[in-house]
């Protein structure tokens, strides 16, 4: 009985195929172009505030819920017009608490509606041995914080490579030190763009949200960073690591483009449940010629 049960099982095992190791990133939507080209399409002609002259973007901030994909598009549009990174480093909150450690990175590159985004491995690897943590790729399965993203990060800067980062509300405070320093060092170079997608208020009335909104534009265009914990923000450590990282390099100067919420998106004022949502650009004054 046992040997025949053996040579099932081995049976079983030649005859069943193996599944092959994941060797890429499933972005949202990763089959499907309409969405992303609709939400572009509906956003045609809509700009943002012009850059003040001489200054560049060096960071930002934007939404990850795509009810608010018209501020998405505006962001990026605006930003291809004078900016053509190298690197684009993205951080996002962790929501869903996945992965072996509370800051994930992966050098896997990430399928998306048009074509393969790729990472930049080699500064992936330098962020592993400086927060001595290994790749965690399982943390990105199903995270929308940058599932959502990247996609438009493909569309619009198409030669660009990306870097994700996603950061756990635990997030070790050392590490996100260590962290720092490398993002701050490689943010001085200006083929790099450092990003988070972050949504504001969360589970609220649109007028406490409208409160919470008017503290978190504070501590933001202050670049006060001692004060990020106190905001209701849905990843606030992120917000600290972004803004320590600008401060150090002089990218400090703060554009507020566009503040909304899913209220006044939806049409529905009366909204238990809304969500609050800033696109901002970090500015910075290139380099003079010498």
């Amino acid at each position: 009985m046992w040997r025949s049960c053996g040579i099932i099982l081995l049976s079983l095992m030649l005859v069943t195929p193996v599944a092959p190791s994941r060797d890429q990133h499933f972005s949202f939507w990763s089959d499907n172009p309409e969405v992303f080209l609709d939400a572009i399409k509906n956003s045609a002609g809509q700009t943002l505030p012009a850059l003040p002259a001489g200054q560049r973007v060096c960071g930002g901030i934007l939404t990850h819920h795509f009810l608010a994909s018209g501020l998405m598009v505006r962001f990026f549009a605006g930003l291809k017009g004078q900016a053509s990174p190298e690197t684009i480093i993205l951080l996002g909150p962790n929501h869903f608490h996945q992965g072996l450690a509370n800051i994930s990175i992966s050098s896997l590159p990430w399928k998306t509606p048009f074509g393969v985004l790729q990472t930049d491995t080699q500064l992936v690897r330098q962020i592993a041995k400086a927060i001595q943590l290994p790749e965690d790729t399982e943390a990105f399965t199903g995270e929308h914080s940058v599932g959502v993203l990247i996609p438009f990060l493909k569309y619009y800067f198409p030669h660009s490579r990306v870097v994700p980062i996603l950061i756990d509300v635990n997030a070790d405070t050392n590490r996100l030190h260590r962290l720092r320093d490398v993002l701050a060092a490689r943010a001085e170079n200006p083929k790099t763009l450092l990003l988070l997608s972050m949504d504001f208020s969360h589970d609220s009335v649109a007028s406490v949200a409208d409160a919470r909104d008017e503290q978190a534009r504070a501590v933001i265009t202050s670049m006060d960073s001692a004060k990020t914990q106190s905001l209701r923000v849905d990843c606030r450590k992120g917000l600290w690591l972004l803004l320590e990282s600008l401060k150090r390099t002089g990218c400090d100067r703060v554009q507020i483009n566009e503040h909304t919420n899913s209220a006044q998106i939806a049409g529905k004022p009366d909204q238990p449940n809304v969500t609050s949502y800033f696109t901002i650009y970090f500015l910075n004054a290139p380099p003079r010629a010498s």
